[in-house]
Order: C-alpha cells, then sequence, then structure tokens
C-alpha cells in the first residue's frame, strides 16, 4: 500500500471485505486519511473492536453480515484458526454451518453512502467470485483491489476457489491487472507456496502504457 500510495491510485472508500477485527484500519486510513472506510464480517464477536474504532475514526462504519453474490440468508462455518468461511449450500459441511446474512457489496455500498473511487480489500477464503458477482456497479467505479489469493484448492471452499493464477485471468476479464504482490506464505514442513496477497488496478492504467524494465527519464 505504501508503494501504490506513490502512484495515481484515488480512493474515496475502503470496502474492507473479511475484516476480522479491522486492526489495519488505522494504516489504510494512513495512506487514505480522508476515505471513508467499511468493515465488513460475519462475525460479530468483533463489534466492540468496531465500536472502538469508530471513535477514533469518525468516517469508518462496520456491517455484519458476508459479503457474497445476492442478498440472502447463508451458511458459514465457524472457524478458529480462519475465523470463519462460508460454506456453499450444498456442501457436505452444511450440517454443521450457522445461518449468517448474505449482502451483495453493490447494495453495501448503497447503503452507507460510500464515495467512489472504491478500494476492495479481500480477505475472504476463497469466497471471492461470487463477492465479484454481486459487485458489478462498485467495480466499474473501483480503481484498487487487493486480493488473498491461494495456490491450491481448499478443502472447506469444496475446492471450488480460484487459485492465484486463475484469479489474475479472471480478473483480467474484467479490467484489472496485477500490479504488486506482498507477505508469500509458505506451507510448514514442506515450504510450497500456499497464499499471498495481489494488488489489481485498472487495466488502462497510464503505469501500463511503459512496458520497459528501466526506470523513467526524468521530465
Amino acid at each position: 500500500l505504501a508503494r501504490l500510495s506513490a502512484r495515481p491510485v484515488s480512493v474515496g472508500s475502503i470496502i474492507s471485505l473479511g475484516a476480522g477485527g479491522g486492526e489495519d484500519s488505522a494504516f489504510m486510513l494512513s495512506i487514505w486519511p480522508d476515505a471513508q472506510l467499511l468493515l465488513v464480517e460475519m462475525d460479530d464477536r468483533f463489534v466492540s473492536n468496531f465500536e472502538r474504532l469508530q471513535k477514533k475514526h469518525p468516517k469508518l462504519t462496520y456491517e455484519i453480515c458476508a459479503a457474497a453474490g445476492e442478498d440472502r440468508t447463508g451458511l458459514r462455518q465457524k472457524s478458529d484458526r480462519f475465523g470463519g468461511a462460508i460454506v456453499p449450500d450444498d456442501s457436505a459441511h452444511a450440517a454443521n454451518a450457522t445461518p449468517v446474512k448474505f449482502s451483495k457489496v453493490d447494495t453495501l455500498a448503497l447503503a452507507h453512502k460510500l464515495t467512489p473511487p472504491y478500494f476492495l480489500k479481500f480477505d475472504t477464503h476463497g469466497a471471492e467470485i461470487e463477492i465479484l458477482k454481486g459487485a458489478q456497479d462498485v467495480l466499474q467505479q473501483t480503481s484498487l483491489i487487493m486480493m488473498e489469493v491461494y495456490n491450491f484448492k481448499l478443502g472447506f471452499m469444496d475446492f471450488k476457489n480460484f487459485t492465484f493464477d486463475e484469479m489474475s485471468l479472471y480478473m483480467k476479464s474484467l479490467g484489472f491487472r496485477c500490479v504488486d504482490m506482498c507477505d508469500p506464505l509458505y506451507r510448514p514442513g514442506d515450504h510450497v507456496l500456499w497464499q499471498m496477497h495481489m494488488f489489481f488496478i485498472r487495466a488502462n492504467h497510464p503505469t501500463f502504457e511503459r512496458s520497459s524494465y528501466s526506470a523513467p527519464k526524468p521530465r
């Protein structure tokens, strides 16, 4: 984010999907101090955290729900390790899941009167494609996307999640290209790449007009 802040990437609102306790809120707002920030998290145990954050950051709001492809009631599986994961209705794990409100990102942006352009931050454990389907209007005015991506198909998503290479191609089909990455995590034991964060900006961004490796000449 510090590297990206040096580029002409405008952000009016940050939508943190799978926000957890919102611990990274202060840092994101230090990069874009005038931005609105919406924390979207399906685990209500973090409400007290969000209320404390609101006192420090008046432009911060939150919603207890799961971002999804449509507005409805869905299922989530509680997990101490992952904090919770969306469970497909036809999943073998559905019997052990609990109901949760599902909301489209488009619905949330309107309800909280968020100002574009948007920065979408995903920490959603394999549910990214469904969430993107519910963000069609928001995506038209999105300037930056940060996405946690995996090198493996995930069992708790019935192995239907996109791996990082599939996600890169899918994002290109939506008009976004990868501009950076950070925090590669390696699987303990065999040290194989497990996950990382990829950053996407619009494919027509001026950054991509120059394909040379060399630094641009000063004007």
